[in-house]
Formats: C-alpha cells, structure tokens, sequence
C-alpha cells in the first residue's frame, strides 16, 4: 500500500547550521500491521511519519500511496491524501475544546463532505470504551479519554492507515497500555505506524520495529515466532533457555529430571516462579505466548506490496462547512479578548511600518516575484508587466488661443525581455520562468471546431492563453514529458499539450491516440488594433503537463453531483487558464519572425524612442515640436466642431 523512495530532508536550524532530518530513507510498508518507529530526539522519526503523513513535503524522494507518485501532488492532492487514507493521532490529542465529544468526532466526516452519522460515532465510542460520552465536554475528561476521543475520530472516517505520534506520551503507564491494546488491534485490519521513544511497549505490541539514528534507518526488525521444544505432554523447552509446565500437580520423578537437565545446560542463575499472575509477568517479560511459542526480531526480510492501479486511486478533497469554521475561529475571541486586540492593534502597526520600511529599502522586482511564487499553492502562476503611465489632454482654443488641459492615469500592458527572464531565472528557490507572448486586443484562438459530445472541461479549450518559446529543456527540466512526437524546430511548427489534445481529438476524424495528431495542421487567429492575424501550424509533439489527478472525473466527463462538478469547475478553470497547460509551444525564432504582431503591446514603450520625457507647459503648443523623437506618443484624437483642437501625450512613469 504505502512505500518510500529515498526520502530526503533538511532544515536550517540556528546559526545556519543544517541538519539532516531524513538522510535517503527507503522504505516498504504492509497492508496491516503495527510498526514502531523508534530513535533519539532529532533522530527522524517524527519528520518520517510527517513525510509519509503528507504533513511536510520532502525535499527529494518519491512517497507511493497505492500506486499513486507523490511527484505528481499538488499542495490540494497532499491534502486530499490525507482526509482519503490517513487518520492522525497526536500526543497532545488535538480535541478542539469548542466542540463536544461527537461534534470533534464528526468533524473528520463533514471534511469529507458527508453528513454527521450519529450511529457510527455511537459504534465508535462503544468501541474505545467511552459509550454515551456524546455531549460531554472535552474539558470534562482524562488524558487517557481524550487520547480514545482522538482515537475515535481518527476512525470516523474509515482510514486504511493510522499514524500516531507519540500517543502515549502524556499518559501513565497503565492508560498507555490501554491505548496501545486499542491501537494494536485496529492493526489486525489496517496499517498502523507508531513514533514512540518506549522501546519496552514497542517490543510488546509491534510487528515490526524500525530505528533511526542521523536521519537514517540503522535497524529494521520485524517479529517472528518461534515454537516450542516438547519434551513431552506437559514440559516444553522454550528457546533453550526456559522451562514450560503445563500442569505441576501432574510432574512426575522422569520429568523432574528433564527439567534439572534443562536448567543444568546453562551455567548462571535461574528464576523458578508459579502461580498465576506471577506467570503471566514472566511470559510478557521474556515474550513467551500461551501456547509457548517465542517471540523474536529479526532482520526485516522483503515486503510484499500490493500491486495498484494508480488510476483506481481516489482522493476526497477536504471540505469544511463554514459554520464549523466560524465556530473554530470565532472561540479565541473568548481567551482574554482585550488582550486579543491589543495584540491585533499592535501587530497591524507593526507590520505596516516593516512593510513600509522594506518596501522602500529593499525592493527588488525579481525578488518579490520569487517569493510570491514560492508562496503561492498552485504549481504555476502567471505574471504580467505594466507601465504606470500619465496621459495629459490640451485643449487649444484657436480664436483666444488659451490652453487647457487635464490628466489621467492608466496602466498599459507590455512584455517581458528576454534578458529580464533571464534574471528572474537566477533564483535560489528553484523557480523556473518563461516568457509567453500574445496579443493584448485578442487571445490566440484554434480556429477548428469539435464534434461529438465531450467534457465540459474542454468548453473553452480552443482559446489559447499564449505562445511560448520555453525550448525542449525548460519543458523536461519542469517535470513535464512528450507522450508523442517532440518539440518545434521549424517556424511553421507547433507542440500542444495533453490537454489540447483532448480538445483537438474531436476536430479530426479517425483520431484514437497522440501518434494521430501529429502532422496535423491547426489554424490559429487572433486580432490586433489593425489587421487579423492567421498562422497554419503543423503538430510536431504532444506534452503532458501534468495536471492534478484530483481533475481526472471531471476531465473524462465522470459522474458527479451538480454542487460537486461547478466547485471542480471553478478549480479546473482557474488552474487552466494562463498556465502551462494552455499554451502553444513554438521554437526559439518564432517571435523574431513574427515580432510585429505583438508589438501593440509595446506601442508606448517600442514605437517612441523618447519615452518618459515630460511635455513642458511653459510654452504654447504651437511653438513646440510635435514628433516622437521628442515626446513618448502623440496623437490627434479629433477635431471638434468650432474652434477647438485636443492634443494628447503620454508620459511612461515605469514599470507595475
């Protein structure tokens, strides 16, 4: 079900130190089980079960989650992951102290968008020995009943594994083990992974015991039994070492001399105990079982994993009703509210000034663009420039010859230059950045038409955000693959991707795989302020952009609910346009060739050579002279009835 591939992680702690909290960790879990993580503090072992919990993401390394590649997960899928397969359990149990004991436990139910089943929550507390508990407050419990709540609402939903991190730490000994009985019997029909630092517990109760040390695992035992030795019907030899009797009142002279042959094949001391309760601390002690059989670690041989189809793998998007959440945000209000807002007062002041400060002092475009980039939760974002410009009008009356006038800003779009992506390129983060090109009047358009009825994802699929001119390189070095053909060397040549292809297998007779688009020629329009603009492409490769598997319903037209299918809609089209994944992919020369279709961008900033000169009032119009040496733009825009003329200029104050 679950395996790891050479995971890796690092943090910087102070002083820039870096420490290694998962140094290449590979690892094959079970169908079921229970499997103690265990090692000093910083050794790993929380960071593993967060990594594999989806709670952090590693820096390298794969996650494979029934078939499915942890490479391809959005932040939403990592999401998705976790309400689908996961149930966590916490140290500090994490019982929201707003709600009661069957509100937290719904909690996880109505996150995956189902309603409160009373029934099931019932079941569940019986299970954990907390039956009518219902309404109770969490307030009103011990340590040991909020851990059985926390576990309760990890099962609400039904997971297929359980991760616990240290779960029996704020408890006693004696509830501990109550716990661990629970857990340890869940694990008879589900994976259950334990962090824990009681190695006496872990011996007890795991099928397997995994240790980490630097971040990296130096021992992976897994528990086998070994049977016992019979000497006859009621004495059996335990791993050489320990005598079992059946029945003393039964012993006979010939079994007394088996046993002191036993003890005998060994030198040193001996412990010789009866009774019942006495016994029963023997067995757990040397983890001898009823039967007699032994239990002991050996090393972890190979693990069968279950083969999947990563297609049949289904995530639930997690979905909090508002008034929950209103609830959760709305109860801090009730924690020292004065305090609160002070400390809101404080903090709004605070930041306002810093923000201001670092504006000022340490604005840099690139800069501010990386880290928004590096904050943002989808896995592209499109960026645009702007030119911040003032337009003063002047109105000259011929007769009087007096000049008035008026201004008016406005924002006008331009592109990026090569050398400026160049720049935004050369960032730490890993940020990669390509230029698309297109017209501001008209969005690139495939003048072709579908036949057949087909998603509604494809709906506005023949309007193209952009052409770009990336290159093979940047398109493999994002991750991204050709599932046919390869990329534009020609300038009469284009690349689509998988999700054009799904629009463009509809225009053409007789398409049934990538390999039949290719060759085909589509027609691309768009408009400019003066002419319209055709080009003939021909298909030379198909790329696989890879978008999120939580769409894979909605693009093949699956059935869902209406509510469901206008919220993935809403998702869908905000992922779709201005990405990767709607754009055309040219070569390198395609721009130069067809640079003045798009040059209407620029027709402020390209066409003048004097940009950002101020036209001077000091004189009168007719003295001055009018031309774009001189001044950005000028243009007549009419002449009025009467005695009137309007002159307009345009000054460039820089980029937005």
């Amino acid at each position: 079900m679950l395996e790891v591939i050479d995971l890796k992680k690092e943090y910087k702690v102070k002083g820039g130190v870096i420490t290694k909290a998962l140094d290449g960790v590979s690892l094959k879990f079970p169908e079921t089980g229970m499997i103690f993580l265990l090692g000093k503090s910083g050794s790993g072992k929380s960071t593993l079960l967060n990594v594999i919990g989806g709670l952090d993401r590693p820096d390298s390394g794969e996650i494979i989650i029934k078939g499915k590649n942890s490479k391809d997960f959005s932040g939403a899928d990592f999401d998705s992951y976790r309400n689908t397969y996961i149930g966590f359990i916490f140290q500090e149990y994490n019982i929201l102290n707003e709600f009661n004991i069957e509100q937290n436990i719904s909690l996880a139910l109505q996150l995956q968008g189902k309603k409160n089943d009373k029934a099931t929550v019932d079941a569940l507390l019986e299970q954990v020995d907390l039956k009518g508990f219902n309404k109770r407050k969490p307030n009103t419990l011990s340590g040991g009943q909020k851990q059985r709540v926390a576990i309760a609402r990890a099962l609400i939903k039904n997971p297929e594994i359980i991760m616990a991190d240290e779960p029996t730490g704020a408890l006693d000994s004696n509830t501990g083990k109550q716990v661990f009985d629970t857990l340890k019997k869940l694990s008879e029909k589900k994976l259950v992974i334990v962090v824990s630092h009681d190695r006496d517990f872990a011996e007890i109760y795991a099928d397997r015991i995994i240790e980490l040390s630097d971040g990296k695992v130096i021992s992976d035992m897994s528990k086998e039994y070994v049977k016992s030795k019979p000497a006859n019907e009621n004495i059996n030899i335990v791993n050489d070492n320990t005598v079992a009797i059946k029945d003393t009142s039964k012993l006979t002279e010939s079994d007394m001399i088996t046993i002191l042959n036993a003890l005998k094949a060994t030198e040193g001391e001996a412990i010789i105990s009866k009774g019942e309760h006495d016994v029963s601390l023997v067995r757990q002690a040397i983890h001898v079982n009823k039967d007699n059989s032994s239990e002991v670690f050996n090393d972890t041989k190979d693990v069968a994993v279950k083969e999947y189809n990563p297609k049949d793998t289904k995530f639930i998007r997690s979905r909090l009703p508002f008034s929950r959440a209103f609830k959760m945000g709305a109860s801090s209000l009730k924690l020292k509210p004065i305090r609160l807002i002070f400390t809101i007062l404080l903090t709004t002041i605070a930041l306002t000034m810093f923000g201001l400060v670092s504006t000022l002092m340490m604005f840099r475009e690139s800069y501010s663009v990386q880290r928004a980039m590096e904050n943002s939760p989808a896995t592209s974002e499109a960026i645009s420039k702007h030119y911040l410009a003032t337009t003063t009008s002047y109105d000259l009356d011929l007769e009087t010859g007096k000049v008035g006038s008026y201004d008016y800003e406005s924002e006008i779009e331009t592109l990026f230059g090569q050398e400026e992506i160049n720049k935004l390129n050369d960032n730490h983060i890993g940020l990669k950045f390509a230029g698309v090109f297109n017209n501001s009047n008209s969005s690139p358009r495939i003048n072709l038409t579908a036949s057949g009825i087909f998603s509604q994802a494809y709906q506005k699929a023949d309007e193209v955000f952009g052409f770009i001119d990336a290159g093979k390189d940047y398109i493999t070095g994002n991750g991204f693959e050709f599932v046919a053909g390869s990329y534009p060397v020609n300038d009469d040549e284009v690349a689509i991707t998988t999700y054009q292809y799904g629009y463009l297998s509809h225009c053409f007779e007789g398409i049934e795989s990538y390999e039949n688009l290719i060759k085909k020629v589509i027609p691309v329009e768009f408009y400019t302020y003066s002419y319209n603009v055709k080009y003939n492409l021909k298909i030379t490769g198909i790329i696989d952009t890879k978008i999120p598997s939580i769409f894979d319903d909605y693009i093949k037209g699956n059935e869902m609910s209406e509510k469901e299918k206008l919220e993935t809609k809403e998702e869908f089209e905000s992922l779709i346009n201005h990405s990767y994944h709607n754009c055309l992919y040219v070569n390198s020369n395609f721009y130069n060739i067809h640079k003045e279709d798009y040059d209407t961008n620029n027709r402020y900033i390209n066409q003048f050579p004097g940009a950002g000169l101020v036209v001077s009032t000091d004189k009168s119009i007719e003295n001055q002279q009018i031309s774009g040496d001189n001044y950005n733009s000028y243009y007549t825009d009419t002449i009025y009835s009467g005695n009137t003329d309007l002159f307009s200029f345009i000054n460039l104050k820089g980029e937005t």
